[in-house]
This record gives C-alpha cells, structure tokens and sequence, in this order.
C-alpha cells in the first residue's frame, strides 16, 4: 500500500513539475504564442545564460530579431523588442529595473541612480541633479569653461603635439578613458580635487588595471572595486573640504574662481548632491554617512564617464584616421569657428578664448560623426532589462503579457535597423546630413526615433548633454590641429559587453601637425 501511494505521488509530483515548467510555458503561458530566439526558449533559460557567458549576447539577440522580427522570446520568461512602438512601452511607460542594476552597480552597498529599480524614486532621485546636466546650463557654464581649458588646452593638446614633434605613436584606447576622466572628475569635484589621468601615467594605468579586473570580473575583483570606491571617496572629502573652506569665506560668494591665478572650480555636481540628494536619503539609510549617500551617486557618474568617453573617442579617432578626406573636411568646417581651436595657442590666450560652446554644438558635420560613431561603436550596446509591472501589456501585438516578465531593447539592435540606417554595418556620417523623404517619413526623423546611444525616457543618460559636448570639444581640438593614421588596430573589434571596449585593449595611431 505504501509503495502504491508512494508512486501515485511521485507520478503527481512528476506531472506538476512537467506542466510546471515545461507544458504551460510552452503551450499555455501568455508568452507562448511569441516567436522563440530557440527552440529551447520557450522551457528552458539555458540558451541565453549560455550567450551571455559566451560574451555574444547583443549579437545573438540581433540575429533574432533578424529571423523572427520585433519581438522574441529569449526564455520561459525573458522577452526582447526592437521597434519604436516597444521601446516606447517598455521605457517611456516608466517600467521598473531589473535586479541585475542593483547587482551590478550598487556603490557602498547604497543605491543610485543607475542601480535604483523602482521608477518613482528614481524618478525624484534625477530631478535633483538633472538641471546641472542640462545643455543650456553646461553651455554658460563659466566652470565647465575653465575645466575644458585645462583638460584639452593644457594638458591634451600639449601631449598630442609633443607625440607629433617626435613622431611617437599614441595608444588612444588608454588615453581617451582618461580624457573621459579628467572631464568628468573635474565637473563632479573641481580641477584641484580631481584626476590628471591625462599627464600622471602612473595613476592612469593603475586606474586601468582595477576597473579592467572589475569588468572582466578576474582575480581580485572584490579588491578592485574597493580600491575605486576609495579612489572615489578620496574626492569626495577633497571636495566637501574645499566647499567648507570656501563657506567659510565671508566673501567667498564674490570670488570668480575662473579668474584665480591657479586654476579651479567649484565641484559643480558634488555641491548639487550635497545639498539635495544626501538630505533626502539620509532617512533611508540611517547608518550611512552623509558622504557615503553622495558618493555612491558620484561614482556612478565618474565610472560613466571614464567608461563611455573611453570608447567613444576610441572609435571616433579609429574612422577618422581610416577616412583622411573626411578629416580634410571635417577641418574646414571647424576653421569657422571663432576663435579658432588651433594648437600650439597664441601668447595672449585666455580662459576665454575657447569658442562658444553653441557655436561648436551647430556644427553639422561635426554632429554627423559623433552620432554615426556613436551608432556603429555604441559604447553600451547590451540589452537594458526592465520588469513588465503589475497589470499586463500587450506587446508588438500580443497581450497579456503577465507581470514579472523580463523585457529588454539594446542599442546594438536598434542601431542596425536598414530602413533607418541602410548599409548598417558601414561607418557613413554623411547618412546624418541627408533630409530625403521615405514614404513620406523624414529620414532624419526616423533616424533620430532609432537613435538608442543615450536610452531614452525618464530613465535616459542623466549626462547626456555632458558627454555631447566633451566628444565634440575633444574631436574639435585634435582635428583642427592634427591629422591621424593607424599605427596598429589589432583586435579593433567592439567586445559584446555592457562596456563594449576593442577586444585588443589598443588603437595606435600616429598623429601629424595640420601644415608641419
């Protein structure tokens, strides 16, 4: 008798556990009816664990797309979209993060804006700082001039040509992150508490190394990343130290810190969350420091910047250096630009003396290949995963969609769309200049709709408008002055990883003097 009931259990068991996970995820689950990137997607989750681990996820997702179309099933409870209708569903309608950003990027064991998941919070969290990222603001921004003055007019400018002078080649994939550096730590903590990655080599490479061990996540990953929060935090206090003298200045509101015999300027986005963001976490995190709460958020910011800056200028200078007449005419156009940006300076120069930003902004071929290198070399082109929310959606066409279901766009898949981009696979800024008309859709409309470099919706890049700007100054500067060929572009290929480096770590390039 027992051994009788015993097997009328286990069969119970056996057929629970097979409608479970196999019979109504595949034939009844509102997903079922999806097209699968697999056969096995459907019941099991193996098939896009193994991509991701294999390090080809944004590619595989993609050639989905290609066989099946807009929407796909990626697992029994995994979905991927690509089309302008499911972006706006799943970004727009302000969808929840998936648990991935707050196991990735959490700093300090204190959420931020990249690893916070709920929309709302979220959403108060970036209201705070979003008016100092702001074009309008950066653009009359009197320390973002000064900053930039001192990161491309003194000390990047002076290096390039020293490497022209003495035809020495430069590893641009190991200077750019540091560019990246020096911009964005100066605007989050002032010149005097920030980075000279771009002159201490010695800072630079150990900065390397760690955050390299921390994305490749190899031996001593935990250390790395304890090491960068210390990096971090020793700016933090150099900041609130500098902001506590200067409040305890009676006239320090008067004094133009532009003007100052050596340069600085005030820590713009730390003095923001100090004031805003610190008061209003406090409460939630008790036993965290108040500079604990800030620099969770300033990390975030200063890895962004290294990384993105890092690979966007990376690619930006590799194309160019493959396409000698568009450098030619690219240098043109910015030879209408007052004053110009031509290095070495004159003797009068001043802080002044750099062109308007807005003027920079205006320039259309300019604008052209930043956003064409920003659409082929993506510098984060991996899925951004969000959760469905608690009543269903429908879609691309299929409804009741349940909640807790894992849906996702990437930059990689976006940007390769051929009736958006033809050719989508070729380096073509001149795609960006066109207005010629398709079935009556602007093709600068419908490029700019299919445009994902930043993201989009409430939870877009906060430093958008930043990075703009800095891909422009920089690409400014360097191509007003200098010409650039490739020295060596082995492993030029883009890693299929949320930081999408050159799988080489390298792109040697020879710059030449403009007439030298």
């Amino acid at each position: 008798m027992s051994l009788y009931l015993l097997s009328i259990g286990s069969i119970a068991l056996l057929s629970l556990f097979l409608y479970r996970f196999i019979f109504f995820p595949a034939f009844l689950s509102p997903l079922s009816k999806i097209p699968n990137a697999h056969w096995t997607s459907s019941i099991f989750p193996i098939w896009i664990w193994w991509k991701r681990h294999a390090a080809v996820e944004s590619l595989s997702i993609y050639s989905a797309h290609q066989k099946v179309g807009p929407i796909v099933r990626l697992g029994p409870n995994e979905l991927s979209v690509n089309s302008l209708d499911g972006l706006r569903q799943i970004y727009t309608a302000g969808l929840d993060k998936h648990s991935w950003y707050r196991d990735e990027f959490m700093n300090y064991g204190i959420p931020n804006l990249m690893s916070t998941l709920p929309h709302k919070p979220h959403s108060i969290q970036r209201r705070m700082i979003s008016h100092i990222y702001s074009k309008s603001y950066l653009q009359n921004s009197s320390d973002l001039c000064v900053l930039s003055n001192v990161v491309v007019c003194k000390r990047l400018l002076p290096l390039l040509y020293a490497a022209a002078v003495n035809d020495s080649p430069v590893d641009v994939f190991k200077l750019a992150p540091a560019v990246g550096m020096d911009f964005t730590s100066g605007y989050l903590f002032g010149i005097s508490n920030s980075t000279n990655f771009i002159n201490d080599v010695s800072a630079r490479r150990y900065y390397s190394k760690l955050r390299r061990s921390k994305l490749r996540r190899s031996s001593g990953t935990e250390r790395a990343s304890k090491e960068i929060e210390f990096i971090c935090m020793s700016m933090c206090e150099a900041a609130d130290a500098f902001i506590q003298t200067l409040s305890n200045k009676k006239n320090s509101p008067a004094v133009d810190l532009s003007q100052s015999a050596i340069q600085t300027t005030h820590p713009v986005v730390y003095s923001q969350l100090s004031c805003q963001i610190a008061v209003s976490q406090a409460h939630h995190h008790p036993s965290k420091s108040r500079i604990s709460i800030v620099a969770s958020e300033m990390l975030d910011h200063l890895v962004a910047g290294y990384d993105t800056s890092g690979v966007a200028i990376t690619y930006l200078i590799y194309q160019m250096s493959l396409h000698p007449a568009m450098q030619d005419d690219l240098r043109k156009e910015l030879h209408t630009l007052s004053p110009p940006l031509k290095y070495p300076l004159p003797q009068q120069y001043a802080y002044s003396d750099l062109p308007l930003p807005n003027t920079i902004d205006a320039l259309p071929f300019l604008n052209a290949i930043i956003h064409e290198t920003l659409r082929l070399h993506s510098p984060n082109p991996s899925p951004l995963p969000r959760m469905t929310p608690a009543r269903s959606i429908t879609l691309e066409g299929y409804p009741n969609i349940p909640t807790g279901v894992r849906v996702s766009t990437s930059a990689y898949s976006m940007h390769r769309n051929e009736r958006a981009y033809p050719e989508p696979e070729a380096w073509k800024p001149e795609r960006w200049l066109r207005d010629d008309k398709e079935n009556g859709v602007e093709a600068s409309d419908e490029r700019r709709r299919w445009f994902w470099a930043f993201g989009s919706g409430g939870r877009m890049c906060v430093g958008s408008n930043f990075a703009l700007y800095q891909l422009r100054l920089v690409a400014a500067a360097i191509y007003t002055s200098f010409t650039t060929t490739v020295v060596d572009d082995t492993g030029i290929e883009q890693m299929d990883s949320f930081v999408a480096d050159p799988k080489g770590e390298k792109l040697v390039v020879r710059f030449h003097r403009v007439g030298g």
